[in-house]
């Protein structure tokens, strides 16, 4: 397949489950006439495009498991001018212009007028279009055939083989009675349309973010229905949406203060601007090019509108620090579409569709252009002067910016990892309405956590990494100990993580350049050791033979007066080379393309079939294939081995990859520990010195109880001592180790890093979690000196404390002398704990 995104797990499932449906569909209407209506739920960032790309070109050119139907119609339905182009664009990007240069059209109102449409076309059409007012559905002097009669005439000649999608399916679903009629355009296609004499569509894909109302409307239209539903976790999971979308406001009843915010959004911009040129400096990525985006109010009459667009560009300026160019300033109004003069600054207009790929354009004003036809990644910051009102637009906006930039999520940086949104017009309450139409079914349905503060009243602090001690943390990143990542779906077998992680490896400069050569060689010799193996027990012909006959069984009766067949008998027929090549893609595709190698490293010029028997034969044998998979386990778990350190700190998109590969093979997946140079904290009320992140002040505030904070105050008493690190609870960043209780693994983070001097100019690192009498004591602290004991010497100390009285006791379960103590612990007997506590004091008076 030739699609050009690397397709995610959640999106190939998606993507297989549609193409059998349409197998079914065309199946059923070809022999019964039966209509099907398909469904895709996928949420904001899933990539539907993607997926509906990668399945109109599996239906054309055809894959491993299917033959290609290159006379199949698409017809792509908008329900905006500007989405068709962009459609248009995304499926000739995806598919690598792999179609011939005329078969992508978007249906144009003045000159497209054909009897019916072209066979192996992908046609994109919007609502608009299809109005009563429009030149399509009219005929005239210049035009003899109407849209419908296009529509209707594909129908009758080329219904099995026409396929309609229906973008942002949810649209124009409201019903009007129980008549069963077309109460849209869109309905028009589900239900038919005796007005324009149109029968229903015979195969129709529908898809959005939210088919609920979709999914209730084709109860009705009496077609055969089917429907896949993408997970929200998996595509949060992926990393294709932001983690966060903030939200800031001005509080309840304060003053309008839109230019003083919109000088906040600026300078919160501006550090955007800057955190991403140093991240893609350092890790040598694309540049990424922020914009902010401000949204003004309509005007009337011959005002542009009523926001004050002078004093906008003016205040931006002047949080800016210099007047803006020209080119670096446009607008998107609807209204006009020229160039206007804002605060002296000719501000040319732009689509937009066109946004995203306009790098030099930093600031774009807009109304209500941009919920639709617009998706802007880069998009970081977004500044709102609407009112209360315009909640359900403003949320639908945001679930065109919530996508990642680089397609991932960035480890090195959190503040790259959220978008910004500001509504100065708007109190607590209309943001909780904004929030919740950005995450009801009926709205957005967006994954990303919302997160609201009022502006000037955070409750979270911006640390970086502190002037003093970044000797330090260049020092905790290069020693990469393990980090674990519980996932909620393991989504690959053995086989398939494999070879991602090989040809990772091979493909990264300096890691090992014959990883998957290796495994495709051994794949190789297996086949031909159970090829070697048939043929000394004499059972390898007869093996051949029943893969290349088959039997075709012949039966008789009677017509009309017997309901019974008779007098069977069974012919042996030979496969032809094609049925043969169609096993044998099969055969390769779940052996990962390996078939290729042996066919080309064992072709025989007498019998070119013969290898292509061989691994059809290796692949139908079940033994052989649980085999297979046991090799994959074992050398997916030493390749992870092998390549953490190295391949985690080649670059932070090679990371990525790594961490991904290796998660989607298991449930729970060891990783290095990377801290990335930014984080943000909840604010405590005291304030800490010597913390490894720190404010512009050069200190960090904690909400720390107790024994947490007499655990620091004794770590800064050693002499030796340099800094710590609050290891949050599950922050992407933090440091997690997994403990098993009651038959499950739980994830674990320990509460404190402490790092100290070691005396011959380098670093020791501690590890310390203050724990009170729990049940499950026993099973983090064997969890503790395990890790302790696979760190091979990086951690010199791993200590569990507890108070007695105004008393701090340690078990350090780094030390073998303490840790082998546990193997006499029952699994939740907290008072054996208790007594090694008050033991090893005593016996260190």
């Amino acid at each position: 397949m030739a699609i050009a995104s690397e397709l995610f797990p959640f999106q190939i499932e998606a993507l297989d489950k549609l193409r059998s449906f349409c197998k079914k569909a065309k199946r059923d209407y070809e022999e019964d006439g039966e209509n099907t209506i398909i469904s895709l739920a996928a949420p904001t960032g899933a990539g539907k495009t993607i997926i509906m790309s990668a399945l109109i070109e599996k239906i054309l050119c055809g894959d491993e498991n299917n033959i290609k139907e290159p006379n199949s119609i698409f017809i792509w339905l908008s329900d905006d001018p500007d989405l068709n182009e962009q459609s248009m664009h995304k499926v000739e990007r995806e598919t690598r212009f792999r179609f011939p240069i005329d078969s992508l059209e978007i249906i144009s109102d003045e000159s497209f007028d054909k009897a019916e449409f072209q066979d192996g076309k992908v046609y994109f059409l919007n609502i608009q279009k299809l109005s009563k007012s429009s030149n399509l559905t009219k005929k005239g002097d210049d035009r003899e055939h109407t849209i419908w009669q296009t529509l209707q005439r594909t129908i009758e000649c080329k219904g099995h083989r026409l396929y309609f999608i229906i973008d942002e399916a949810h649209r124009g679903t409201s019903k009007a009675s129980e008549t069963k009629q077309a109460n849209s355009i869109m309905q028009k296609f589900i239900f038919g349309s005796p007005e324009d004499v149109l029968s229903k569509m015979p195969i129709v894909i529908g898809m959005s973010a939210t088919v609920d109302r979709f999914t209730e409307l084709i109860k009705d239209s009496g077609s055969t229905t089917r429907s896949w539903v993408i997970d929200a976790e998996k595509v949060k999971d992926s990393g294709l949406l932001k983690d966060e979308i903030e939200i800031s406001y001005p509080g309840d009843n304060q003053m309008q203060r839109g230019m003083a915010i919109l000088k906040y959004a600026t300078r919160e911009w501006m550090e955007k601007c800057k955190h991403w040129e140093d991240y893609c400096k350092k890790e040598h990525e694309p540049m990424v090019y922020p914009v902010m985006v401000i949204q003004v109010e309509n005007g009337h009459g011959d005002k542009i509108s009523e926001t004050n667009l002078d004093e906008c560009l003016k205040s931006v300026e002047e949080e800016f620090g210099r007047s803006l160019y020209q080119g670096e300033v446009a607008h998107s109004f609807g209204d006009p579409k020229t160039d206007i003069n804002i605060n002296g600054l000719k501000v040319p207009y732009i689509e937009p569709s066109r946004i995203e790929e306009s790098h030099k354009v930093r600031i774009v004003f807009f109304k209500e252009s941009l919920s639709t036809g617009w998706d802007c990644p880069r998009a970081e910051t977004m500044m709102s002067f609407r009112t209360a009102n315009d909640y359900t637009y403003i949320a639908q906006l945001m679930g065109r910016m919530v996508r990642t930039p680089l397609h991932r999520r960035i480890e090195g940086d959190e503040s790259l990892n959220n978008v910004h949104l500001f509504l100065p017009n708007y109190n607590s309450e209309n943001v909780q309405r904004v929030i919740d139409a950005l995450s009801s079914k009926d709205g957005e349905g967006i994954p990303s956590n919302i997160k609201k503060k009022p502006v000037g009243n955070s409750d979270e602090q911006e640390l970086h990494v502190a002037e003093d001690k970044k000797e330090v943390f260049e020092w905790l990143n290069d020693l990469q100990l393990k980090t674990y990542v519980f996932n909620r779906f393991k989504v690959n077998n053995y086989l398939t993580s494999l070879f991602n992680l090989a040809y990772l490896a091979a493909n990264t400069q300096g890691c090992d350049p014959d990883a998957a050569v290796r495994v495709s060689k051994q794949i190789c010799k297996m086949i031909l050791d159970y090829i070697a193996g048939l043929k000394a027990d004499g059972t390898y012909n007869n093996k051949v033979r029943d893969i290349k006959q088959f039997i075709l069984t012949e039966s008789k009766m009677k017509y009309l007066t017997e309901n019974k067949l008779k007098d069977a008998s069974n012919l042996v027929l030979e496969l032809t080379d094609y049925d043969i090549e169609r096993e044998f893609a099969r055969a390769d595709s779940k052996l990962k393309n390996v078939g290729q190698r042996y066919n080309r490293d064992n072709y025989d010029e007498e019998d070119p079939m013969k290898p292509k028997v061989e691994v059809i034969l290796f692949a139908q044998s079940e033994e052989c294939m649980a085999e297979l998979d046991k090799y994959a386990k074992v050398t997916f778990y030493q390749y992870k081995h092998d390549y953490r350190k190295y391949l985690s700190k080649f670059s932070e998109s090679v990371k990525s990859k790594y961490d991904k590969y290796t998660r989607e093979g298991e449930n729970v997946s060891d990783h290095s520990w990377k801290l990335p140079n930014t984080i943000y904290l909840s604010k405590g009320e005291e304030l800490f010195e010597n913390h490894l992140f720190v404010d512009n002040e050069g200190k960090a505030s904690f909400p720390l109880n107790g024994w947490e904070k007499d655990v620091i105050i004794e770590a800064e008493k050693d002499p030796d001592f340099v800094c710590w690190l609050r290891n949050q609870d599950r922050k992407p960043w933090s440091l997690c180790i997994p403990y098993t209780m009651d038959e499950k693994v739980h994830p674990f983070y320990p509460d404190f890093i402490i790092i100290r001097k070691d005396g011959q100019g380098g670093y020791l690192l501690d590890i310390v979690e203050p724990h009170k009498k729990d049940e499950d004591n026993v099973p983090k602290a064997k969890a503790m000196a395990k890790y302790a004991e696979d760190a091979d010497g990086d951690v010199e100390r791993f200590e569990m404390t507890r108070m007695y009285g105004d008393k701090m006791l340690r078990l350090d379960f780094a030390n073998p002398a303490i840790s082998h103590l546990l193997l006499d612990a029952n699994k939740y007997d907290d008072d054996y704990l208790d007594e090694l506590f008050k033991k090893i004091h005593s016996s260190t008076k």
